[in-house]
């Protein structure tokens, strides 16, 4: 997909508003039969009692479609929901643009024009080409109008959301309180009771090995297997043995080069202040080495407001005075004031990643397997013919004729794909080519004529079920030596149960774990420090649970794959917000980006109210049938 395309709406404001929309459009309902007021029949929606006319919906929809159509052709209900999106987009257009004009925003030319010069996908050599733009817009079903209209709103966008939500940031004790949660360890004394440590139980009786067999029946049961001759015609298996030159590797590569680059980013931690002179006091307490968390808390002192942006592109970035700033500024460098058209600005840019696309070498491996992939389905689709003629004479498999490029196989497999000694049956091709064989084999019947299958990935197959050997309890003398294994790993499990359970209880009734684990010849563990949001280290995820619901010195016990483990909450650290200030920035930026979101929803919540949206069903249902 075009990277235009994605800066569309890539930025985190618009990616808000497009799913608020989505949920308001549901809200509204598409099913509302509310009679038009104006319009005829060409308005699909009213809002705020103006109508919105069907055509800015399918232009939105064809758009959408022609997108996912790349994936292949979508099914009704695919369809639908394309649509239902297209309308929610250009439902959040109207309301915008009514909001906009009440409160006198807009979007001068210059603005736009800088907006859309910037973007990659229209640029030769840094500079904007008016033939890319012109060819790009045509390839991905956009008119210069319509393109320009949409750039148009999201400039006015722009200036609106950011004022409405900039201000929202949460309340230190919150902030605390989730440090507070997520940050707190526990440490446990381990000690692991494992099953193969436990003493041999006095040999069984034959009768108690043969009751033993009775009762546990599906442990010693074969399963069905079937033998099958197999012949795959695969583009995965061929590809490896593609020659590659250097000119087709030049060629693809000039293709799909533009196609990679991709836009500069800035990472950035931003000040905004009405007063030049607030911004002046804050860029001085951040020059003399304040830290974030500081500058974020005299900020918020000063009633200036701040935000930091991770990786942002350079039309992600709410203010074109902002934009120049940052992406002109010294990465680690405090920067500001800089006046801009919401207020005034210090920053610093945290990180700066180059655009541009990536070199020759470092697609040569992927290039390289594209185009021994793309010569290897040529191959095939030059062999299916042939294969399928020779398969409709009643060629036998194993007399196929030697160059038609087929893998050929034969064997005894079960319905997972194991042979009898339960490693995976060679099957050429990938994955689930592999599965697609084993599943027909499980589907056919014995003497069924051999076809020509097509299967996954663009591979083929074709096989003949030769036998079945169903499914059965094997005959105890066969696996006498099994069940004999099986009674006496049972019997130690136990063993290590009761000695898990002992121990289990000894130490909650208040005894040391360190000296019953040392009478009893067993060692004892310190974990690693366990977090609620960090993997497990040392012990599994259901141990980390139980560890956080016991008090210090309790004790616990849990079943492994090797045996039992006991145990005992030893230590409880609480680190405080100053000793991890990283994660007190983080908590800062996801709980300020949630409440932002809250604001923004809330204030389209006030723009359903007020515009109130019509759709009319059955004009709507025209678009995606």
């Amino acid at each position: 997909m075009l990277y235009w395309v994605r800066s569309l709406k890539g930025s985190w404001i618009a990616r808000v508003f497009s799913v608020l929309l989505m949920l308001v459009f549901v809200a509204w309902g598409a099913s509302s039969a509310l009679p038009l007021m104006t319009g005829g029949v060409t308005a699909v929606a009213h809002i705020g009692g103006k109508p919105v006319d069907i055509s800015e919906v399918q232009a939105e929809y064809q758009s959408e479609l022609n997108k996912a159509q790349q994936n292949g052709a979508p099914d009704q209900a695919t369809r639908q929901q394309i649509a239902q999106s297209a309308l929610a987009t250009v439902l959040r257009q109207h309301a915008m643009a009514l909001e906009e004009q009440a409160v006198g925003i807009a979007a001068p030319d210059s603005a736009v024009r800088s907006r859309i010069y910037a973007i990659p996908a229209f640029q030769t050599n840094g500079t904007f080409d008016q033939a890319k733009f012109a060819s790009v817009l045509q390839q991905n079903g956009y008119s210069q109008d319509r393109f320009l209209a949409l750039e148009t709103d999201s400039v006015k966008t722009d200036q609106l959301i950011p004022s409405i939500v900039s201000g929202a940031s949460p309340p230190q004790e919150l902030v605390n309180q989730i440090f507070n949660f997520i940050s707190q360890s526990r440490t446990a004394e381990m000690v692991t009771i494992p099953v193969t440590s436990q003493p041999s139980p006095a040999t069984p009786s034959d009768a108690e090995l043969q009751r033993y067999w009775k009762n546990h029946p599906a442990q010693f049961t074969a399963p069905e297997y079937r033998t099958a001759k197999i012949v795959v015609l695969s583009p995965q298996v061929l590809a490896h043995n593609e020659a590659v030159s250097d000119a087709k590797l030049q060629a693809l590569y000039a293709r799909i080069s533009a196609q990679r680059s991709v836009p500069a980013t800035r990472s950035v931690q931003v000040i905004t202040s009405d007063s030049p002179a607030t911004a002046a006091k804050l860029a001085a307490l951040w020059q003399a080495g304040a830290d974030w968390t500081k500058i974020q808390a005299a900020a918020k002192d000063a009633g200036a407001s701040t935000v930091q942006l991770d990786h942002a592109q350079a039309n992600q970035i709410p203010s074109p005075a902002l934009e120049a700033a940052v992406f002109a500024a010294t990465p680690g460098a405090v920067t500001g004031p800089v006046q801009g058209d919401i207020g005034n600005f210090v920053f610093k840019v945290t990180d700066a990643q180059a655009g541009g696309a990536p070199s020759l070498a470092s697609l040569t491996p992927e290039l390289k397997a594209q185009i021994q992939l793309q010569e290897a389905q040529d191959q095939v689709a030059k062999d299916v013919d042939n294969v399928q003629d020779a398969l409709a004479g009643q060629t036998p498999l194993d007399q196929l004729p030697g160059n038609l490029d087929l893998a050929a196989v034969q064997g005894t497999l079960d319905a997972n794909g194991n042979t009898t000694d339960g490693t995976p049956a060679p099957i050429p091709g990938g994955d689930k080519l592999r599965a697609a064989i084993v599943k027909a084999i499980f589907a056919a019947h014995v003497g069924d004529a051999a076809q020509l299958v097509s299967g996954p990935d663009g591979g083929y197959f074709a096989f003949t079920l030769d036998s079945i050997t169903p499914p059965a309890v094997q005959p105890y003398d066969q696996v006498k030596a099994q069940v004999a294994a099986a009674w006496t790993q049972d019997a130690q499990a136990r063993e290590a149960e009761v000695k898990a359970a002992d121990l289990l209880h000894a130490v909650n009734t208040g005894k040391s774990l360190d000296q019953l684990a040392d009478a009893d010849g067993y060692s004892v563990e310190m974990s690693a420090p366990q977090t609620r949001v960090a993997q497990p280290s040392g012990m599994t995820s259901q141990m980390e649970q139980i560890l956080f619901s016991l008090k210090l010195g309790q004790a616990t016990m849990q079943q492994t794959d090797s045996g039992f483990v006991v145990a005992v909450l030893a230590k409880i650290d609480q680190p405080t917000p100053a000793q991890d200030p990283t994660l007190v920035a983080q908590l800062q930026q996801s709980l300020t980006k949630s409440l932002q979101n809250d604001v923004a929803e809330s204030f389209l919540g006030g723009l359903q109210a007020r515009d109130k949206v019509s759709v009319d069903p059955k004009l709507f249902a025209q678009i995606y049938q």
